[in-house]
């Protein structure tokens, strides 16, 4: 069965607008921290997604900008690494790469899927194994985008994307999935995700560290290091 319509926003936080989280990984044999921070406006059909590197230090600083609009079917993504003069803008197929340095793709991150994304027939995509209540969503890329399929195990109660598999013509490249779910209180917010690369079989699991807080909307309009400030202060007190 595929499901009509758009799915709710990705990592959503209840009816909070403007929050955060800490988010941890091991890579390899180095430790990793992040931190998640989005804003929903205009009704929430707009989000921001800041993703900042704490750890390890030499990739302090880096950090991810994703504006997505459903208004204007727009999605804008940046990425910025100390080494780099400015942040560069990720494009075309590079959209539905992985972050720098790790397994997750910035379609894990994104609050919905890419507008370059059109709804296909379920029979279309390359089958998917996963829950087996779970409802089926299917997309295939536009003509830019041609043998990208992506496909989404959904949960029928709650609308919550457990799974998300992108195939190239036929061929899985890459697996995300919910491995446990936050409770009622959290809107099921992902506690734990793992990311997989299927023909290497490398994979990743993400562990949330924190609860989720709550942070002023003023300050995704301010630059991104001090947001990841503002963030860090506001996690760094509901841990007292």
């Amino acid at each position: 069965m595929r499901v009509e319509g758009p799915a709710r926003a990705n990592f959503r936080a209840g009816r909070l607008d403007s929050y955060a989280f800490g988010v941890e990984a091991t890579i390899g044999h180095n430790p990793m921290r992040y931190l998640f921070a989005r804003r929903f406006s205009d009704r929430a059909t707009s989000a921001i997604t800041a993703i900042f590197v704490l750890k390890p230090d030499v990739l302090f600083g880096t950090y991810v900008w994703i504006e997505e609009s459903l208004d204007s079917a727009s999605c804008q993504i940046h990425t910025y690494l100390p080494t780099m003069k400015k942040p560069i803008q990720v494009v075309d197929r590079l959209m539905f790469d992985c972050l720098p340095l790790t397994d997750i793709g910035y379609l894990d991150l994104m609050a919905w899927p890419h507008p370059a994304l059109q709804p296909s027939r379920a029979d279309g995509c390359p089958p998917v194994d996963g829950r087996t209540r779970a409802e089926k969503r299917c997309y295939a890329g536009s003509s830019s985008l041609s043998g990208l399929h992506v496909t989404e195990l959904v949960t029928p109660r709650h609308g919550l994307v457990v799974t998300r598999v992108v195939s190239h013509r036929g061929q899985q490249i890459r697996r995300w999935d919910a491995l446990e779910l936050g409770s009622a209180e959290e809107d099921r917010l992902p506690r734990r995700v793992r990311v997989a690369r299927v023909e290497s079989g490398h994979r990743t699991d993400f562990s949330r560290t924190s609860g989720i807080v709550a942070v002023p909307a003023e300050g995704f309009d301010t630059p991104p290091e001090m947001l990841r400030e503002v963030v860090e202060r506001h996690l760094s007190e509901e841990q007292e």
